[in-house]
């Protein structure tokens, strides 16, 4: 708005202002003391410009978009932490904190007792943690210790969401109204709730005020039970279903579940390039294979039937450096498309290759 308000169209402006008989050229009294206001000036249309340019979702900086979403109710996803399942040889104290690589961790409870498998959460937040693996060294000395290890990452952790990410979500709540109870309202609230990735919402007929919610966890695939206990609370208590004590409505008695997985199958013969073996190639495959069917799970939410299609697995397969043919693929054993109608999702099970 106030880009052309520069200090030398000021000057320019001031200049032409001024009676003919007074001496305006540069070194001049009056352009001398005109050249420091004009200065003064310009900063302060520069910070109009950027008051202007915060005002707006579609041209606000990261804080002021923060700031912009706080007043609509819509939150930037901050970073979470990540949650491991670490074995030890020995029974450790709750509480404890250990080190694997750069990243610290804390004994958070027991996973399993008698194998002194244990839930542990990353001391710093984000998604980086999520996939790194090892030894586990204690910081401060515990009796008896002589190994630990990193089993699984039970819980991802997430970076802060971008910034980009955070202003589409933003600008979109103006095409919709969520008012308590409708279906955006639902599904908004419940994808801000960690560890969920997305929702369907179905309303049940008998008895006519029961709402069943079933959320998809990390990967698309079926969440964790504690995701879906506190998913559960946070919509509405079991212990005082109906009661408004969520956010879901007084009067909307509501259950969570978590989607349901289909096992897929897959046979298929493979012809690989002189100096390949099929099971040398074999974790390729299995990647291929996960990436298909997680780009199906993607859109579990949007569809109520997924289709695994022979012709893109074999596809999928066929691009993997040293395999030049994939012939003859069943799906659970058929010769045809394995079409999933029950909003279930796909994964994996055992690929055998010939």
């Amino acid at each position: 708005m106030f880009e052309e308000m520069t200090y030398e169209t000021i000057m320019r402006s001031m200049m032409e202002d001024m009676p003919d008989d007074i001496d305006t050229s540069e070194g001049s009294l009056i352009f001398n003391a005109c050249a420091k206001q004009a200065v003064r000036l310009e900063e302060a249309y520069l910070i109009l410009s950027g008051i202007e340019k915060n005002m707006y979702a579609d041209t606000a900086d990261l804080e002021h978009l923060i700031r912009n979403g706080n007043d609509r109710g819509c939150y930037i996803n901050q970073a979470t932490y990540s949650e491991i399942a670490a074995q030890f040889n020995c029974e450790v104290p709750l509480g404890s904190r250990w080190n694997l690589d750069e990243y610290n961790y804390t004994v958070f409870n027991v996973i399993n007792d008698a194998e002194h498998i244990y839930r542990l959460g990353c001391d710093e937040p984000g998604a980086e943690p999520n996939h790194i693996t090892g030894e586990l060294e204690p910081i401060e000395y515990v009796e008896n210790f002589e190994w630990g290890r990193s089993i699984k990452c039970i819980l991802e952790g997430t970076d802060q969401e971008d910034t980009e990410s955070y202003r589409a979500r933003l600008l979109a709540t103006y095409n919709y109204r969520g008012f308590a109870g409708n279906r955006e309202y639902y599904k908004s609230r419940v994808k801000e709730l960690r560890g969920v990735y997305g929702c369907k919402l179905e309303r049940v007929k008998t008895p006519s005020d029961r709402i069943a919610i079933t959320i998809i966890g990390q990967d698309y695939r079926t969440p964790p039970q504690d995701v879906i206990t506190a998913t559960q609370t946070a919509v509405d208590p079991i212990v005082n279903s109906g009661e408004g004590e969520g956010f879901a409505p007084i009067g909307h008695r509501v259950s969570v579940t978590g989607v349901k997985e289909t096992t897929v199958n897959i046979t298929t013969t493979i012809t690989c390039e002189s100096g390949y073996t099929t099971e040398a190639l074999t974790s390729y495959i299995n990647q291929a294979v996960d990436e298909y069917l997680l780009s199906l799970r993607k859109e579990w939410e949007e569809n109520d039937t997924i289709i695994v299609r022979i012709l893109q697995m074999e596809a999928a397969i066929v691009k993997i450096k040293g395999i030049i043919d994939v012939t003859g693929t069943l799906i659970n054993g058929i010769d045809d498309n394995l079409q999933i109608t029950d909003k279930s999702v796909p994964v994996k099970g055992e690929i055998t290759c010939t």
